[in-house]
């Protein structure tokens, strides 16, 4: 059964351990995106009422399969959200689907918000589960940077 808990369920690794998973199919994303994600879980380990409050794990039984997570600084213009991902052995079996529609249900809860904002890359998955829950296109720019293989950068609004 799919449930949804609180980082600080967790010990520290955990979101890097996903993303790391999550992003194994292509050894590059390891390569340039490692201490991003390294920085991402300590600044949510070092930060937990914000860990808890801007993001969730989403579980099978007790196992962390995957995670999302939201920045709400600049509300109520808009919430960004940020890292969003499902270990590899799980995505294609809708639960990515599941865990942004459980973001976005919690993030419509801001009094006032007037959009929640992504930016995602064209040659990943991604794209069609933001579509799937609401989001539209509204950007496109070319991807010149070490990361061009995943795609031109594509920005989604959902405006509320």
């Amino acid at each position: 059964m799919v449930c949804f808990r609180k980082f600080t369920e967790f010990p520290r690794g955990t979101m890097y351990n996903i993303l790391n998973d999550a992003y194994s199919y292509d050894p590059r994303n390891k390569i340039i995106w490692d201490e991003n994600w390294q920085e991402s879980d300590n600044f949510f380990y070092d930060n937990p009422d914000i860990a808890d409050k801007y993001g969730l794990v989403t579980c099978i039984e007790d196992f962390p399969i995957g995670f999302v997570t939201w920045d709400p600084r600049h509300r109520p213009e808009y919430v960004e959200i940020g890292h969003n991902g499902i270990r590899e052995k799980f995505k294609g079996k809708g639960y990515g689907h599941m865990q942004l529609a459980e973001a976005v249900r919690r993030i419509k809860e801001y009094d006032g918000l007037q959009r929640i904002i992504v930016c995602t890359n064209s040659n990943l998955i991604a794209p069609k589960n933001y579509e799937s829950v609401g989001f539209k296109l509204y950007n496109r720019k070319e991807n010149n940077t070490e990361s061009a293989y995943t795609g031109a950068y594509l920005y989604y609004s959902m405006n509320l």
